[in-house]
């Protein structure tokens, strides 16, 4: 399994991930449209064959440590980026109140207000629960699991087959097992009333451990070394014939050897002989308090027709392999594999090299598209989605200084921004200096994020760095808008809050998008459940990866948020009518502006319809 690239360039501490929702069938889309995938279903709230945690572990490194770090402690070097703390889901506190299915959920469906994206697309079901179940075990030892076992075996050893039942154990946390441990529940007895509680939640640790397909091992997970970081000299010889040149001492507990043999193609027809391909091969450590580790580094030469076999490979189960090839200064790498039980052979997939370019115009966007918000005062908030692609024969190397990108340009006036790659783009890959577009029929997408000031009306001058066939800003209705090479489209309504969409075609590349908003967001005059809900800012290369309905929700729960924090404020709606009563007086004598007032006025009539 491949592990998901992320690019990510921070100008300040902002960062948001792609969202996937749906697009109605009854809403026109604009031109070059196509739809998306459905909106993240939930399907059965437990795994239909019983998690595999060793590929969860994997899983797990390849996407969630870059947030959640290593150990799931919420230390992951993008962590220091976003505007949330990220939580730490290998803590005991947290992982103990959690149950399954409410983390299936939330992987399968994002966490908008946490900046969590959906992996519906890019996880299937079951491994879904694989992840998940590796999780539950971040926060419990070896030892733990073994004094579990021993208490439970000896307390209650022919009731272990009620715990094994995978519809019923996903719906428990590790509290609410400890709750039966100690109180029973119908067929089972309470068996554990004199346990301590570190006791009970090590017999719910091991309880848990009942339902994967494979003990527990209990590891903290992290990315492996990045392609290129320091190895050991290569050594001299042909690949079948390269030994071990890694530094770290090979396990004692690795029994049987084998062979791990790929092929490597370069565009074109140029031979690949003669280049160097250096395998990699990862354990999971046994210590909780390390990652997995590099025990395996060989290094070889490249036949002429491609090939490559290293022999004799040390090859004990689920260890992790995989080939890396610089070519014109870019790192390219196989695709993971892992051996299995038994396992003897592991053929790498092949990997493919291009010549390099700097030519941007080798790059083509397919679609750019536009979304603001204006909810907070004196600032609106501005997402920019490029979808782009590369069809050429050369991997195009984008040169950055780590705070801009030459082809994905902000305004004049932006503030606070970054970029980061779709969670659907197709991977970018380490160059020298930058990042590489490699050729792939995949599309590649980059959000762009930043606030601009806003005093009632606002001047954007977007500029290009590449041809736009066609764009979609979408501006909340009550705005005026003044653009002359925008078209406007009409009112879409989604989720019941009306908005303005506008559309471009045949933008040039440095001429800039000019264009004004002025004025406030009316309130919406959509009156319950609207069909067209979920309208479509991705396009044709976007797909699945960003949904006007999505950002709303975004945006919307965050001001569901404040909207309950004030309301803990109050206990009646006398109180609420009264504070009312109070802003009314602010306001008219002068003390309170405009924008300040009705948005207070309407967060307090929110909660009297709330209390009601």
């Amino acid at each position: 399994m491949k592990f998901r690239s992320l690019f990510v360039i921070s100008l300040a501490t902002l960062t948001l991930a792609a969202c996937n929702f749906t697009l109605a069938s009854d809403i026109t889309p604009p031109p070059n449209y196509v739809s998306p995938t459905p909106m993240p279903t939930l399907g059965a709230l437990y795994p239909a064959s019983a998690p595999d945690v060793q590929n969860g572990a994997t899983i797990f490194a390849q996407n969630c440590t870059a947030c959640h770090g290593d150990k799931g402690l919420g230390d992951g070097p993008q962590s220091m980026q976003l505007p949330v703390t990220v939580p730490g889901i290998g803590l005991p506190e947290v992982g103990r109140t959690a149950s399954p299915a409410e983390w299936f959920k939330v992987v399968t469906q994002g966490n908008l207000d946490r900046f969590m994206p959906p992996f519906v697309g890019a996880l299937t079901d079951q491994e879904r629960w694989d992840v998940i179940s590796y999780v539950l075990t971040l926060h419990t030892t070896a030892d733990q699991l073994a004094q579990g076992k021993s208490l439970f075996e000896t307390s209650c050893g022919d009731c272990a087959g009620k715990f094994g039942d995978q519809a019923r154990m996903a719906a428990l946390s590790e509290v609410d097992l400890v709750k039966i441990i100690k109180n029973g529940s119908g067929d089972i007895p309470a068996f554990g009333k004199n346990f301590t509680d570190d006791e009970a939640f090590d017999v719910a640790s091991y309880l848990r451990s009942l339902t994967f397909a494979t003990a527990p091992e209990v590891a903290a997970a992290s990315t492996p070394p990045t392609a290129g970081s320091e190895t050991p000299p290569v050594e001299n010889g042909t690949p079948g014939a390269a030994t071990n040149s890694s530094s770290t001492t090979e396990p004692k507990s690795a029994t049987g050897t084998g062979t791990v043999s790929g092929s490597v193609q370069v565009a074109g027809g140029t031979q690949a002989e003669n280049l160097t391909v250096t395998i990699h091969g990862f354990d999971h450590a046994q210590d909780p308090t390390s990652g997995p580790q590099e025990v395996v580094t060989l290094a070889g030469t490249i036949a002429s027709d491609g090939s490559y076999k290293f022999e004799n490979v040390a090859m004990p189960e689920n260890r992790i392999f995989l080939a890396e090839v610089e070519y014109a200064g870019i790192k390219y790498q196989s695709a993971f594999d892992a051996a299995k039980s038994g396992t003897t052979e592991i053929a790498l997939p092949p990997i493919k090299l291009y010549d390099s370019s700097k030519d941007l115009s080798l790059l083509t966007f397919t679609q750019v598209h536009i979304y603001t918000d204006f909810a907070t005062a004196g600032t609106v908030q501005i997402l920019e989605i490029f979808s782009f692609s590369n069809s050429s024969d050369k991997s195009v190397v984008i040169s950055t200084d780590g705070t801009s990108l030459p082809f994905i340009k902000l305004p004049p006036g932006a503030q606070n921004g970054g970029y980061q790659a779709g969670q659907d783009s197709a991977p970018f890959v380490t160059a020298d200096k930058g990042i590489a577009v490699v050729p792939t029929a995949t599309p590649y997408s980059i959000i762009a994020f930043f606030n601009m000031p806003y005093a009632n009306k606002l001047e954007i001058d977007q500029p290009f760095g590449i041809d736009v066939p066609s764009l979609v800003l979408l501006i909340p209705d009550g705005m005026n808008v003044d653009g002359k090479k925008l078209e406007n489209k009409g009112i879409q309504v989604i989720q019941n809050n009306n908005y303005q969409e506008f559309t471009a075609s045949d933008l040039k590349a440095d001429q800039p998008l000019d264009f004004s908003v002025s004025g406030q967001p009316s309130v919406s005059s959509a009156t319950g459940p609207d069909p067209r809900q979920g309208i479509l800012i991705g396009g044709e290369a976007l797909g699945s990866l960003l949904i006007v309905a999505g950002v709303y929700l975004f945006f919307r729960d965050r001001r569901i948020k404040k909207v309950e924090e004030v309301k803990a404020d109050f206990e009646s709606t006398d109180e609420v009518m009264d504070a009312i009563l109070a802003l009314d007086d602010l306001h008219r004598a002068g003390k309170l502006s405009d924008q300040a007032y009705q948005r207070r006025r309407n967060e307090l009539k929110d909660i009297i319809k709330e209390m009601k």
